[in-house]
C-alpha cells in the first residue's frame, strides 16, 4: 500500500472534533460532508492544482494532533472500527502491524496432495510453517494460538 505525504497546506483545511472524534472540514467558513469509502474508511476529497486527492480521516486525525509523525507509518484503528476516528482509538504501526489486524486471513489452507490442512503464519515478513491439521477446526485452533502468541502489536 502506497501512503501519500499529507502536507501542512491540507491539514489546515481541517480540525479536530472534540465533541464526536475525527475531523470537520473546514472550506470557507463551512463544514464540507465525509464520504465513506466502499472500504469502510471515511474519507475527505481535497482538490490541489485541479487534481482531486481523497484523504483518510483518521490519518488527517493523527497528523492533526501529531503533525511531525512519520508518514510512511499507517495509522491503525484499536478497536477494527474503520469509522471511529477519535484520537485515543488511533496508533501508529507498520504495515505488518497493520495487517495482524486483518480478519479475512485465514493462515491455512487445504493441502490436496496430503490430505491435510497446513497452517502458516507470516512473521517478520516470512511465512512459518505451523504444522498439519486434519480439521478445519484444528487447523483455525492452531493459527490462532500462532496469531496470538505473535502477531503481537507493541504499544510505542
Amino acid at each position: 500500500m502506497h501512503i501519500k505525504h499529507i502536507g501542512l497546506d491540507v491539514i489546515r483545511l481541517f480540525k479536530y472534533d472534540e465533541v464526536n472524534g475525527g475531523v470537520i472540514r473546514i472550506m470557507g467558513g463551512y463544514k464540507a460532508l465525509p464520504k465513506t469509502a466502499s472500504t469502510g474508511y471515511i474519507k475527505y476529497g481535497v482538490t490541489i492544482n485541479s487534481v482531486q486527492f481523497q484523504y483518510s480521516a483518521h490519518r488527517l486525525t493523527y497528523l492533526l494532533h501529531y503533525p511531525d509523525m512519520d508518514q510512511t507509518l499507517q495509522v491503525d484503528h484499536i478497536n477494527g472500527i474503520k469509522t471511529d476516528n477519535r484520537i485515543e482509538n488511533l496508533r501508529l504501526v507498520t504495515h505488518q502491524h497493520n495487517n495482524f489486524n486483518c480478519k479475512t486471513a485465514r493462515g491455512f489452507s487445504w493441502d490436496k496432495r496430503l490430505q491435510k490442512f497446513k497452517v502458516y503464519i507470516c512473521i517478520n515478513y516470512k511465512v512459518r510453517y505451523m504444522g498439519l491439521y486434519d480439521t478445519i477446526l484444528d487447523a483455525r485452533a492452531a493459527y490462532l494460538r500462532a496469531k496470538k502468541k505473535y502477531h503481537v502489536i507493541e504499544e510505542r
